[in-house]
């Protein structure tokens, strides 16, 4: 039984061009039966490039000028076995069985360029702000204030003016009586026991530590 390497061996020297010793599709058939390709047999300019066949050395076997391959011929060459390179620029002609191991070393083969991606950003972090709650000590000086401007309100001289006599009046003392009209708050002439700011000083500091102690409580 026939061999397959020995079958393409044989079909190379049948249908291969003499001159090359490569498969073509545009082969050129003589009057003595021998078959060369195009590109062999004629020159740029189309004219005959050999006086004789390469086979036979028999001469006048091919056109002066370059024929018309037909359609047909080159169908039967690639029924034959004969291909092209698949890859973009390359025109080589070769047997299929040789096309694995050209493609390998074509130089016109495709190279895919992967590109790296680049890295997402990293996601922002928003900073975290903590509020802190206010010291006990602030709400316990806020809470006196309060205390103490509401007192003040309540004894306020000009008052108890209004709602009747001052208690230098009420004595009745004619000799008290002008410095009862004489006073004025925070006048240097003032005396303690005319101004009710200092006749309550005790009340307000009784005031002042029951806060504290309601605060501390808390």
């Amino acid at each position: 039984m026939e061999s397959p390497q020995r079958a393409q061996k044989e079909m190379e020297d049948s249908f291969n061009c003499p001159i090359c010793l490569a498969p073509r599709l545009r082969m050129v058939t003589g009057l003595c039966q021998h078959r060369v390709c195009e590109s062999c047999l004629y020159d740029d300019s189309g004219t005959l490039s050999l006086k004789c066949c390469p086979v036979c050395q028999e001469e006048g076997c091919f056109r002066q000028k370059r024929p018309i391959i037909p359609e047909d011929s080159i169908l039967a060459q690639r029924q034959l076995g004969v291909v092209t390179c698949p890859n973009d620029g390359c025109q080589e002609e070769l047997w299929k069985w040789e096309l694995v191991e050209h493609r390998r070393v074509c130089a016109h083969i495709a190279v895919v360029v992967v590109l790296d991606s680049p890295d997402p950003p990293a996601p922002r972090v928003r900073p975290r702000v903590t509020v802190q709650e206010p010291e006990r000590p602030r709400r316990f000086f806020r809470l006196l204030i309060a205390q103490t401007s509401a007192a003040r309100g309540e004894n306020n001289p000009d008052v108890g003016t209004a709602a009747g006599p001052s208690p230098a009046t009420a004595r009745g003392g004619t000799e008290n009586a002008g410095e009862a009209d004489a006073w004025t708050p925070g006048g240097s002439s003032a005396s303690p026991d005319a101004c009710p700011r200092y006749c309550n000083s005790e009340n307000t500091q009784e005031i002042q530590e029951g806060s504290m102690e309601n605060v501390m409580m808390e």
